[in-house]
Order: structure tokens, then C-alpha cells, then sequence
């Protein structure tokens, strides 16, 4: 990944403090390279840097690839663009801009410079919106003309993005404490395939790309005609992300969706000579690592367990919070085996990873489906599916992306390829789906595993969410309590976890406990004021969410 932030005073004045305060909050500097635009100018960012005026564009690279993404101008030097992600089909843009233009460095950020100069005239936003639809790509987009600036994410959100403004100053940020640093404290998420405009009025919003406007039907009504669809769709969406990869990893728990995923990359791996290493993370003895391990021994893929201690799980609680930036407790449990795989990755030196995000909203695969059947029917569960699909980018990939970055590394997410979704969404819901008795859920996916040599018993493993397939769930009950954080204590203080909740950010918390297991899936508020404090003490969230906490706090004595 390569960090994107950006700084704009609406008043035309100075950003020379604020820029320097959100570059020094990454921790990507040491050899890497940033990249300022300001005053006009694009040049290595350093310390000396003295005044920057109206505005300041940065981008960090992290060299995970061979061609480190920068900054770029168009031929007339007008317009600027930053681009921060993966653009797939570069080699079909590039080849057909060099009969008109001069094509020097081939990054993803100067090929979209090209486009956009040959579009523009006078209107930034029009120009974007006539480019957006032949990236294809996941990203998080900049670009700016001198007097508006503009944002966009892809359409489904697979790089994070946030913004914020008070006042004169607006600026967004590829993370979170860039934007607390220079003290913006209600920082919001920049939604996929949104097109955000920062000029003179302030910051406007428009669709322009969401899932949203894919306007897919569900009218596929066979199952050889889901599967044979969905197996060509998944495995070009593997390919194009292999291209150019030597080495790379991929996130197992045994579980169909990470298998699948690891024999496509395998299969792509080998016809390349790319090398292929398997991670899973979990408490010693737990289903995933049981089954990641026998998966890896049948199909004969190099494998690496990282075995977590309760100890371990609870010093990992600070660092997971740092980097998902949240205090939400499903995105912080959710979020342990995962920081905790891709650190061994990347110990390993390998900073791509394949992530298996995505087949359980797209597929009909959460425990709660069924009874969101019985209760609302088949067209509730595809209102229900369509709007999991859609908060993606805010429940998962901001979180996946972000732990990703804290490693300085990047995950992939195939399944959520723009072409993935309009197959996997133009199957009717009832193949998924079969009743409202099928606890197994994602039968097209589950057949198209076979399909591709994932063992029957794995293909149809009834599969537990991360957090509790890595044990994880359950220890956190004992690490709460173990720092104070009980349910007399949350009784004593009439703790409310909804006073501070701006936003749930799981799909379990949001209505699915309503349909399925309340213990399982409800938060224990006793852990979330666990949570909530050490967010807090790591100088994490937004105003109300600090204020609500530390009222809380004080009651109990801590602060």
C-alpha cells in the first residue's frame, strides 16, 4: 500500500503545520520514499520544508511493488494525480494511451493522468466519472486541478479512505490518526464509489460508482449455470491479481472460502513460478488450525501456524486497536488472527496476501440467513445480502486493509472483484440458499470448491466466524475480567456501550443477533468497556466516543 493524506485550507492559508504533523504520524517512513505536492511542485518530502500554502498532497511508498506509486501530472502539468491500490487492466490502458502520449514510468497514478487530461475541460468530476469505469482496479483515487480536488474509492471499497473537516481546513487520509493528529476529531469513512469534491464550499458527495449502481438482478435460476459462470468469473479475478507476483501468501482457516481461494492461487502460482506460503493464526488446538492444517497436508501447500497464547491475545488487544482504529469489539477480535498471521508473513518478507473477505454476503453464508427467511422471506434475505455487500468497506476491508498497512504490507481480495459480484448477485438467492432449515448456505460456491479440488469434507464444513474459529471470542471474556472490567463494575457505573457507539460496524451486531444465537453474537458490554479503555488510553477515536468514554471512566475510578 502507499499511504495517501491530503491537507486543504479553504482560506488559501498555510497547511505546512498540519502537513507535517500527518506524515509523522506513519510509521512507513525509514527507506521509503514520500511524495508532496504543494506549492505547485512535487518533491521528496523532508523536515526542512518551510511554508506550503492552500494546499499539500503526500504520498508514501511503501516499495512493496517493483514500481512505487507517486504522484503524477498530465502532459500540462495541471493536473495531478495520486493513486494508492491496484489497477488490473494497466497494461491495456498503458498500450492504448502510447500512440498519443508519452508513457515514462507506467504507474498506475501517471496512466490515470493521461486519461483524465484527455477528458477534461474545465470540470474535475466529469472527468472522473468518465474514467471511473474503465479502472479496473481496487483503490483509493486522488486527483486535483488546482482548485478543486477530488476523492474516489472503487466499488467495493478495497483501499480505506477518511476524511474530516472543521472550520477552513479540510483534508483526508488513507488512516485515521493522520486526521486526529491535526485536530479533526469527527472523522467519517469516504465511501466506496463515492466521489467526494473538496473546493471553496466544503466537501459534496456523489454516487458515482457504488455497488449500489450495478443494478443487478437476481435471474440466474440454474446451478450449472451459477457454477460454471462463477468458476470462470473467480479464476480470472485471481489471475489478474498474480500478474507480476514472485511470491505471495494466502489466509487459511480450513474453512471453504480460504481453501478455494488457496488452490486458485496455487494453480495460477504454479503455471507462473510464483511461490505460494499459507498462514493461519489461532489459540493452539482451536477448528482452524485443526483444519488449515489438514487442508494444507492433502493439497500439499507450504503452511506456517503462528500458535497465540491467552497472554499473547491479550498484548495483541493494543496493537490490533492501533491499527484497525476502531474500539468496536467485533473489529478488534475479529481482527487478532489476522494481525497476528501477517506479521509471520511478513517476517517472512512476503507483503502480498491473499484474503478470503467476501463469499458469506455474496453467497448466502452467515449462520442468520436462514431465519432471516422464515422471517422476511427470500427477498428479505437478498435485501439483507445486498446491504452486507455494501458495507463492506466499512465493516471489513477498512480493517483487513489497515492491519495490512501496519505490516507494511497489502491484502488482496478476489471475491470482491467488480465482476464476481455481478455473477455472484445475479444468482437467485434460493440456490444459495435453500430453505429456511439449510444451515449450510452457498451451495453454487460450495460446488464451484469442488469443482476445483477442494476436498468434499472441506467444501461442506460448517465453518465458525473468525473470532471463534481462532478462540479468540471466547478469551477475551477472561481478559476483561482479569484487568477489573466486570459485570458489577459495568453495573456500578451504568456503563451504556450505545452512548458511545457512533456506528456498529458488524453485521452480527447490526440485526443479525436477532435471527441466531444472542449470546454468541451479542457484544458483552463488560468486554467492550474493556475495549472502549484501551482505545482510549492509545489516544484513538473520534470526540464523542472519547468524551462518552471517559465519563465512564471516571466513574469507575481509572482516569
Amino acid at each position: 500500500m502507499s499511504p495517501i493524506f491530503g491537507v486543504i485550507n479553504r482560506a488559501g492559508g498555510e497547511v505546512t503545520e498540519q502537513l507535517r504533523s500527518m506524515i509523522n504520524t506513519s510509521d512507513y517512513m525509514g527507506s521509503d520514499e514520500s511524495r508532496l505536492n504543494g506549492n505547485g511542485l512535487v518533491t521528496v518530502w523532508n523536515s526542512t520544508i518551510e511554508s506550503v500554502a492552500n494546499q499539500a498532497l503526500g504520498e508514501v511508498s511503501l516499495g512493496i511493488h517493483e514500481l512505487p506509486e507517486r504522484p503524477a501530472f498530465d502532459r500540462s502539468g495541471k493536473l495531478l494525480v495520486l493513486y494508492e491500490g491496484n489497477l488490473y487492466n494497466i497494461r491495456e490502458l498503458s498500450s492504448n494511451l502510447t500512440s498519443r502520449h508519452k508513457v515514462s514510468t507506467g504507474s498506475a497514478s501517471e496512466v490515470v493522468a493521461h486519461l483524465l487530461e484527455e477528458r477534461y475541460q474545465g470540470d474535475l468530476r466529469l472527468a472522473i466519472k468518465q474514467v471511473v469505469p474503465i479502472l479496473d482496479g481496487a483503490y483509493f483515487l486522488v486527483a486535483s486541478d488546482g482548485t478543486q480536488t477530488v476523492t474516489i474509492r472503487d466499488t467495493a471499497g478495497l483501499r480505506p479512505a477518511f476524511y474530516a473537516e472543521k472550520g477552513k481546513l479540510m483534508a483526508f487520509a488513507t488512516v485515521k490518526k493522520a486526521l486526529w493528529e491535526i485536530g479533526l476529531h469527527n472523522v467519517k469513512p469516504l465511501r466506496a464509489g463515492m466521489l467526494a469534491s473538496f473546493g471553496k464550499d466544503g466537501v459534496d458527495f456523489e454516487d458515482v460508482c457504488s455497488l449500489q449502481q450495478l443494478e443487478i438482478e437476481a435471474e440466474i435460476n440454474d446451478m450449472t449455470t451459477a457454477v460454471d459462470g462463477y468458476c470462470d468469473v473467480i479464476g480470472s479475478a485471481v489471475r489478474k491479481r498474480m500478474r507480476n507476483l514472485k511470491k505471495v501468501g494466502v489466509l487459511i482457516s480450513g474453512g471453504v472460502d480460504s481453501s478455494l481461494l488457496a488452490k486458485l492461487v496455487t494453480k495460477v502460482a504454479a503455471e507462473g513460478g510464483s511461490q505460494v506460503m499459507a498462514y493461519t493464526a489461532g489459540l493452539n488446538g482451536t477448528d482452524d488450525i485443526e483444519y488449515a492444517e489438514h487442508f494444507a497436508r492433502e493439497v500439499s501447500l507450504s503452511h506456517k501456524v503462528r500458535r497465540i497464547s491467552p497472554d499473547e491475545i491479550e498484548s495483541y488487544i493494543p496493537k490490533v486497536a492501533q491499527a484497525v482504529e476502531e474500539r468496536d469489539m467485533v473489529q478488534i477480535e475479529a481482527g487478532i488472527g489476522i494481525y497476528a498471521a501477517l506479521e509471520v508473513a511478513s517476517q517472512d518478507g512476503i507483503h502480498t496476501v491473499f484474503s478470503g473477505q467476501g463469499p458469506d454476503e455474496l453467497w448466502g453464508g452467515y449462520s442468520w440467513y436462514p431465519n432471516v427467511i422464515a422471517a422476511e422471506g427470500y427477498e428479505g434475505l437478498q435485501r439483507r445480502m445486498w446491504d452486507d455487500l455494501q458495507r463492506g468497506d466499512i465493516e471489513t476491508f477498512d480493517r483487513e486493509n489497515k492491519i495490512a498497512l501496519a505490516h507494511g504490507s497489502e491484502q488482496l481480495f478476489p471475491y470482491c472483484d467488480t465482476e464476481v459480484v455481478r455473477l455472484a448477485m445475479s444468482v437467485s438467492p434460493r440456490l444459495k440458499v435453500k430453505s429456511a432449515e439449510d444451515s449450510m448456505g452457498k451451495h453454487p460456491h460450495r460446488k464451484a470448491a469442488v469443482r476445483f479440488g477442494v476436498p468434499e469434507e472441506l467444501a461442506y464444513r460448517a465453518k465458525n466466524a473468525a473470532q471463534h474459529g481462532t478462540g479468540v471470542h471466547a478469551t477475551l471474556d477472561a481478559i476483561a475480567c482479569r484487568n477489573g472490567f466486570t459485570p458489577e463494575l459495568v453495573a456500578h457505573v451504568r456503563y451504556n456501550s450505545g452512548e458511545v457507539c457512533q456506528e456498529k460496524l458488524a453485521s452480527s451486531t447490526r440485526y443479525g443477533y436477532r435471527y441466531a444465537n444472542r449470546e454468541l453474537w451479542q457484544v458483552t458490554e463488560y468486554v467492550q468497556f474493556f475495549l472502549d479503555s484501551v482505545a482510549y488510553k492509545n489516544g484513538l477515536l473520534n470526540k464523542h466516543e472519547r468524551s462518552a468514554i471517559s465519563r465512564f471512566l471516571q466513574k469507575a475510578g481509572i482516569l
